[in-house]
């Protein structure tokens, strides 16, 4: 095809595209219209409606369903506006087998017909013909459609450029994506928000956004490797490929921090979907967590570890084994002492009704074996108030039912989460949480203060049942130290009933690295939901590399599928080279694009450091880049920042609280910057210890740069 008729093509998608939207403010005008026709029937007539309500539901459904059609209208709008800068992006021409003809079939982001049931002009990126661009070069090729695998041979690849409704290039492609036009997107400047990768995926990239098969996919990449793009791509495709059994609002995101969570959430609504819903796995703790006591900060913990001021000791064995495997066995071994030493089954005395221990007992360890301990006794509670509704002929009143279930919850010995927990690190030789008995106002007793009264004293003058439940007292810790957060949580969830996260269909976890075995344990608890697992073993803030893929297996057993990526795209060859033999690594490969060497500075003193910083930043950012310096902690952070408030440039300091990614100048603890990419990096490297620590930071800092990398040490410091 000519690049005439390549114009002709583009100016006929473009019409299109007007007259969609044409057609969609029609019909959002006839909605509001519809709209406001309900409501003034409604006005005029809600007080004839009939007495039982039925017209009210009617019209307030009816009304419901407009609004809901009018946001379908919207969204489907928004992507013709989106598809008219650049309707499209590749085309592959294929001949379909027992076919002579080659069909062209172009490839954009939404997909784009004359009407319903009619073949495409523009195919969506996520559409299986689409895989032929992303998998194949000229020759023959496959694909999987609904209907079955569909062969055939391509005979011509293009790649085009599109801005502005115009054609920029057109290129005829016979490798996977043209190495040039990959290096020209990653050589370009980066943005406040990650891009999305459509126009350049790759072929291994590919296979892990299209996988169906595998219902928790893991994915170990190097720093650059694109991975956290490949899995909100994958988001988008698994979305358009179960539309009909999964929605935005049933996938969750468990991310690092909000800075992170702000800089991937434009990615979903620029390939037309919902964002979903994002919090880090600390923020899930915390709030089920907040009734026992303040718990510690992540951040909080690091600074602590960080502090020149406190000796790395402080970083204790200890605090990582709480974390264990070992560990959690302890726990384990602890839950199943409590199966005879945590309660006193006795018999249970009712209104002259005596249910013998023994029956008590073999509910207890026989038909509920499979219940968490903590809830047997109120399982056996429904039993026993079933058999007496069935003898008295009636329900029981709430007050009956509620003594029925504190005294049989008062055979356990403690029932005080904060309390078992203590009790677990005295048997084993640990210190306790510090912690006191509090009463909350209003809060109802769960039984787990000893007997109640008889029920014979329970009944008023005029022969009602009343039963006033005490206040709950329970134990509430000063301080929930960061590395007693998540066995606390391990404790409630084994031994208490809880309520999985089954709203979660699809649970996304970034930086797999930073999570323990402990924290995959109750993951694996609590979300009994497919999953995609991603992140980089050489990038774990920690003294040593952790790579979770040696324990995953015995958590997740055969539904967990692993994948490698080695191939960074983020970095100059020269940036990758470097941050590579800090830690060496030597596995990794990347796109031939270089750049400037690594420039390496001395300075004497803070007005040194800063001075020569202004002179650097100045020259390396326009306005639109993003630049950052990254320092060992948040104090330090804070120094420089200070210091070079009023330079000619839009400045952020980023905290553990920052909630926005901006272009400009970023100073931030580098912890804070995992999973971000900045044009230019400034590392201000001051040793600290423990030394392997400040290696694995040195590495993360590192491979934060895109296009320009300098790092400044003082002259006291030596060579790692």
């Amino acid at each position: 095809m000519s690049i005439r008729e390549e114009e002709i093509f583009l100016a006929k998608v473009l019409e299109l595209i007007d007259r969609k939207m044409a057609e969609l403010d029609a019909r959002v005008d006839i909605t509001d219209k519809d709209m406001a026709d309900f409501h003034e029937y409604f006005w005029n007539s809600y007080t004839e409606f009939d007495e039982y309500g039925y017209e009210l539901y009617d019209n307030t459904n009816a009304i419901r369903q407009k609004i809901m059609q009018k946001a379908d209208y919207i969204r489907e709008k928004f992507s013709y506006e989106r598809m008219k800068d650049s309707p499209y992006f590749g085309r592959v021409d294929f001949v379909f087998d027992g076919e002579s003809e080659p069909v062209p079939c172009y490839i954009g982001i939404s997909n784009l017909s004359e009407s319903a049931g009619m073949m495409p002009l523009v195919y969506d990126w996520r559409a299986p013909i689409s895989s032929l661009f992303y998998d194949y070069d000229a020759g023959p090729a496959a694909y999987d459609a609904p209907a079955g695998r569909i062969t055939g041979r391509i005979t011509h690849k293009y790649q085009y450029k599109i801005s502005s409704g115009h054609i920029v290039y057109m290129l005829e492609s016979d490798m996977n994506i043209d190495d040039e036009i990959l290096r020209a997107e990653l050589g370009s400047h980066a943005s406040a928000s990650l891009k999305a990768i459509v126009t350049t995926i790759q072929r291994e990239q590919n296979a892990i956004i299209r996988d169906t098969g595998h219902r928790i996919l893991a994915v170990q990449g190097c720093a650059g490797s694109g991975k956290t793009s490949v899995a909100l791509h994958r988001i988008a495709y698994l979305l358009y490929h179960n539309r009909n059994t999964l929605k935005a609002s049933q996938i969750l995101i468990l991310s690092p921090n909000y800075v992170f969570a702000d800089y991937i959430s434009r990615i979903l609504p620029e390939l037309g979907e919902e964002n979903i819903c994002e919090m880090s796995l600390d923020v899930w703790a915390y709030r089920r967590l907040r009734k026992y006591g303040e718990a510690q900060d992540r951040y909080d913990r690091l600074e602590e570890i960080l502090s020149p001021d406190i000796h790395p000791s402080h970083a204790s064995t200890e605090a990582d084994y709480k974390q264990s495997e070992d560990y959690v066995r302890e726990l384990d071994g602890f839950i199943l002492s409590l199966e005879y030493d945590g309660v006193d089954i006795r018999d249970y005395r009712y209104r002259g009704r005596k249910v013998k221990a023994d029956y008590i007992s073999s509910l207890f360890y026989e038909k509920l074996w499979d219940v968490p301990f903590m809830e047997r006794m109120n399982r056996i509670a429904e039993f026993i108030i079933d058999e007496e509704e069935t003898l008295r002929g009636r329900d029981m009143s709430v007050d009956e039912r509620a003594y029925i279930t504190d005294s049989l919850n008062a055979m356990y010995v403690d029932r005080d989460l904060l309390s078992l927990y203590n009790a677990f690190l005295a048997s084993s030789g640990r210190n306790e949480l510090p912690a006191a008995y509090v009463t909350p106002e209003g809060s109802p007793d769960d039984g787990e203060d000893g007997e109640s009264e008889s029920a014979d004293d329970m009944y008023d003058e005029t022969g009602s049942f009343v039963y006033v439940r005490k206040k709950a007292t329970y134990l509430r810790a000063e301080l929930i130290p960061y590395e007693d957060v998540y066995p606390l949580l391990y404790l409630k969830y084994s031994l208490f009933f809880h309520d999985t996260e089954r709203s979660v269909k699809h649970l996304v976890i970034d930086e797999m690295q930073d999570y323990t075995y402990l924290q995959y344990r109750l993951i694996e608890k609590v979300f009994p939901c497919a999953m995609t697992i991603l992140g980089d073993k050489a990038q774990t803030i920690d003294c040593e590399h952790r790579d979770v893929l040696k324990f995953l297996p015995r958590i997740f057993g055969s539904d967990l599928y692993t994948v490698q990526m080695d191939k960074s795209y983020r970095s100059t060859v020269e940036i990758t080279t470097y941050a590579a033999g800090i830690v060496g690594l030597d596995t990794v490969s990347n796109i031939d694009r270089h750049g400037e060497p690594v420039g390496e500075h001395e300075f004497r003193d803070d007005e040194d450091l800063i001075a020569q910083l202004k002179y650097l930043i100045a020259q390396y950012s326009p306005e639109s880049d993003t630049i950052a310096v990254l320092c060992r902690d948040a104090f330090r952070s804070g120094e420089i920042y200070d210091s070079l408030a009023g330079i000619d440039r839009e400045i952020s300091l980023l905290t553990s609280d920052t909630s926005l990614f901006k272009t400009g100048v970023s100073v931030a603890p580098f912890y804070l910057t995992k999973g971000l990419e900045f044009d230019t990096v400034f590392v201000i490297d001051e040793a600290f210890e423990p030394m392997d620590l400040h290696r694995q930071a040195l590495y993360i800092e590192t491979t934060r740069a895109l296009h320009v990398l300098h790092i400044f040490r003082p002259t006291y410091g030596g060579e790692l």
